[in-house]
C-alpha cells in the first residue's frame, strides 16, 4: 500500500521542507496551497499532486 501525506502550506517555507522529506521518505504527496502556481511548482520538483484551497476564503 501506498504512504500518502497531504501537505498543507506546502509551496514554501516549512510546508516546502516537510514536503520535501516526506518525498525522500517515500511518500506520494498533495502539496496543497493558496496559490495554484505555487503549489504546482513545488508538486511538480517532488512528483506531488498541486491542490489550491483558498483558506482564507470563509465561502470556500
Amino acid at each position: 500500500m501506498d504512504k500518502v501525506c497531504a501537505v498543507f502550506g506546502g509551496s514554501r517555507g516549512i510546508g516546502r521542507a516537510v514536503a520535501q522529506l516526506m518525498a525522500r521518505k517515500g511518500y506520494r504527496l498533495a502539496v496543497i496551497a493558496r496559490n495554484l502556481e505555487g503549489a504546482k511548482a513545488a508538486a511538480g520538483d517532488l512528483g506531488g499532486l498541486p491542490i489550491m484551497l483558498p483558506v482564507l476564503d470563509p465561502n470556500s
